[in-house]
């Protein structure tokens, strides 16, 4: 009996004389060994374009999720950002008997924040801005003289955007509401005589008048596109035009100002700090 209960724990091999014991695991074979592939030319599936495109899709993905991973451990995805933002540019009137009125051009900076909204891509960027703007105002009234006014005013800006960020070209897209309240304001008025009119110089030139008067609330709506420098700076290029008349028709009196309805224009690059 314990002859054939050691019999029966061999067998012999099919393509040879030698015993090998059925308990024991088979020797793996070199091909098995070599059987998977690690990207490399020196692997038998090397030469294997469908095998190795798969084995290229996997590790693309894998390096992806780890990107993910590693972006998020890192507070890419962190959801409020405050800063500084910086701007300067041109401003006009359009609207009803706005004519004569050219380009000015206004200076501002403040706070910006940028908060996250349901993906990394949306997010609200509500600014606390005060701005500086001039307005100039000229016409030829006949051959003997000009007329002339200026308007400046101090404003504190609060523009309310909603941004769409393009992550894989660096650029950004928004669109707001745009308020403005104001903290001061001046108008200057005069006439100035053509060259070779006799005028009396004293009564000549622009004098300060509150003939010109300001409302003080301004509502608009505005748009912007940019560029990232950085994850923490970035261009823009904004354009706000205003629904609401900047002159006070209750207080302004000096014509023709009294009947016309200026609606601010203006365009301004800027330059944000996120931190």
């Amino acid at each position: 009996m314990v002859l054939a209960l050691a019999t029966s724990a061999f067998a012999q091999s099919s393509d040879d004389d030698e015993w090998v014991s059925v308990d024991s695991p088979r020797p793996a074979s070199e091909s098995e060994k070599s059987g998977s592939y690690d990207g490399t030319n020196d692997s038998e599936f090397a030469n294997d374009e469908e095998y190795a495109s798969a084995y290229a899709r996997y590790k693309t993905q894998t390096t992806s999720r780890s990107e993910i991973s590693k972006q998020r451990s890192e507070g890419f995805s962190q959801s409020v950002f405050l800063g500084a933002r910086l701007q300067g540019g041109f401003n006009t009137f359009l609207g009803s008997k706005s004519d004569g009125w050219g380009a000015g051009w206004n200076v501002g900076g403040g706070l910006i924040i940028k908060i996250s909204m349901f993906t990394k891509n949306f997010s609200i960027v509500p600014e606390l801005t005060f701005n500086y703007r001039q307005y100039n105002y000229e016409k030829d009234m006949n051959d003997l003289y000009t007329n002339k006014a200026r308007i400046n005013i101090m404003l504190f800006e609060l523009p309310i955007m909603f941004r769409y960020t393009f992550d894989q070209y660096d650029f950004f897209a928004a669109a707001g509401l745009h308020l403005g309240l104001k903290l001061m304001g001046s108008a200057e008025y005069g006439s100035e005589p053509k060259a070779g009119v006799i005028a009396d110089k004293e009564n000549s030139g622009l004098k300060s008048t509150t003939e010109i008067a300001t409302t003080n609330m301004e509502v608009g709506f505005a748009i912007e596109g940019g560029y990232m420098l950085t994850r923490n700076v970035h261009l823009n290029l904004r354009i706000v035009q205003s629904f609401t008349n900047l002159l006070n028709h209750g207080l302004t009196v000096k014509q023709p100002f009294d009947e016309a309805t200026l609606l601010t224009f203006y365009t301004n690059v800027g330059i944000a700090f996120l931190f």
